[in-house]
């Protein structure tokens, strides 16, 4: 009976010990030479003066640096805990250290016009080349605020110029971005065939755009945001492009003024949004369009929603589902890209697109840490340090997708993946590096039986 009791009571002190609050004495922030303390402190789940719970607490240091790291606005971050010099049980001091990126980047980019690397290498066609230069900077004023001017040359041409991240109060609750563009295009994809988007190009310009947006953002806490935004475009498009298909864009004739509304609300409790491998994210978005004095009306309702779950420290599992719908008051192949484009895309289908109104995707993924995060020193002159300490991770994956559009058209041509099942799966490798760079290679087929390589590179740097 004594040692039931002895077992019973250490059993309860455990309990309390791992139960207790703590105390939230000070924070300090170390490294920030550049970044304006308030901007990391908005990332971080508690203030100086706050008492929480043991285990909560753990859950939310872990938070503030996945937090602050999704920023994109420094290298690395450690946070870390001591007893405060105050007297008090369970009073803590907390220091945040940063190692702030390079901000400043000259933009030398050159894209290749075509939907994916997969189908630009399938006809290797050097004409369909732009070559982007400007200058990106973050960061600006330490304030997070972000500037990008990008000029075009090659294949298409134009201006585009963005000021986002522009926290409007002091809690930097709301946020504003200004986006305004002149764009010129020597090609337009007017139609699709064989399942792929056919490219009609002239002497002159297919397609002449000017726009420009404001969006409005609303974080009234660090995991839920909230926006809003308005548009207008102003686009003129070639002759050739309605001679070849009179449906291309809705509106009559070859002119289009488009106002835009836009809206979208999201829970993001992903642990790394490069990259996740852990958490989930869920989103709600809508737009609607207007042209030519309500000639031609289009409305988009999109879901999203993905998870994300490590089985051990190396293996980790992920699924999504991107569901739209969307209505208009008559058809418009510009306004029908469905699975294939920027959005929402099938493993297997890489080279292919599948049009309609509506359409749901579901996109799996099983993956393997082959190489966990390897941190190379690459000297240490302080005035290379934001660049000679890159790290590198790699990933092995499986992945598996399903899809279904629907086509409300009743001549498809010879288009046949609208109204019909799509699946694909595929195998790959995945290389994180510096600068939520990924670079991505593997093979995919489709049960269509036609497979291709797989080729990818995304730098949010440039």
């Amino acid at each position: 009976m004594k040692r039931l009791l002895l077992i019973l009571a250490l059993l309860l002190h455990g309990s309390a010990i791992f139960g207790q609050d703590v105390c939230i004495s000070s924070i300090s922030v170390k490294g920030n030479s550049i970044t304006s303390e308030s901007v990391i402190l908005r990332e971080v789940p508690f203030c100086a003066g706050d008492t929480i719970n043991s285990p909560d607490f753990e859950k939310m240091l872990v938070e503030s640096r996945q937090n602050l790291l999704n920023t994109s606005l420094f290298n690395y971050v450690t946070i870390g805990t001591h007893p405060s010099g105050n007297s008090g049980t369970g009073m803590l001091d907390v220091e945040i250290e940063v190692e702030e990126r390079w901000y400043i980047w000259p933009i030398f980019e050159m894209r290749f016009n075509d939907r994916n690397m997969s189908s630009w290498i399938k006809k290797m066609d050097w004409k369909r080349v732009t070559f982007y230069s400007g200058v990106k900077i973050s960061n600006m004023f330490g304030l997070g605020h972000k500037l990008e001017v990008r000029g075009m040359s090659g294949w298409e041409k134009g201006l585009d110029m963005s000021y986002s991240k522009v926290a409007l109060n002091s809690r930097k609750t709301s946020y504003l971005a200004a986006e305004a563009y002149a764009m010129f295009y020597k090609n337009a994809d007017v139609l699709t065939q064989h399942n792929k988007p056919q490219h009609y190009s002239g002497e002159g310009y297919m397609k002449r755009s000017y726009g420009g947006s404001l969006v409005l953002t609303y974080r009234p806490q660090i995991r839920w945001r909230a926006s809003a935004g308005i548009s207008y475009d102003f686009s003129k498009i070639a002759q050739e492009v309605l001679d070849a298909n009179p449906e291309y864009w809705g509106v009559r004739g070859r002119l289009s003024r488009t106002f835009a509304l836009n809206a979208m609300v999201c829970r993001d409790e992903r642990d790394y949004i490069i990259y996740p491998t852990q958490g989930m994210y869920a989103s709600l978005s809508m737009k609607l369009e207007e042209s030519n004095g309500f000639d031609f009306n289009y409305g988009q309702f999109l879901f999203d929603f993905q998870y994300y779950r490590k089985f051990s420290q190396r293996w980790m599992a992920s699924s999504s589902v991107k569901l739209s719908t969307s209505f208009s008051n008559r058809y418009s192949y510009s306004h029908s890209k469905a699975i294939g484009y920027e959005i929402a895309n099938i493993t297997g289908y890489e080279l292919f697109v599948a049009d309609g109104q509506h359409y749901i995707t579901q996109n799996n993924s099983i993956k393997y840490l082959i190489m966990p995060q390897k941190i190379v020193q690459l000297g240490k002159n302080p005035r290379w340090r934001k660049f000679n300490k890159p790290h590198f991770t790699i990933y092995g994956k499986f992945l598996f997708d399903f899809g279904y559009v629907f086509q409300k058209k009743d001549k498809v041509g010879d288009n046949n993946y609208s109204n019909t099942f799509l699946a694909g799966a595929g195998l790959g490798l995945d290389l994180l590096t510096y600068y939520d760079i990924v670079i991505n290679v593997g093979y995919s087929v489709n049960n269509r039986g036609k497979g291709s390589f797989l080729f990818g590179f995304r730098a949010p740097i440039f």
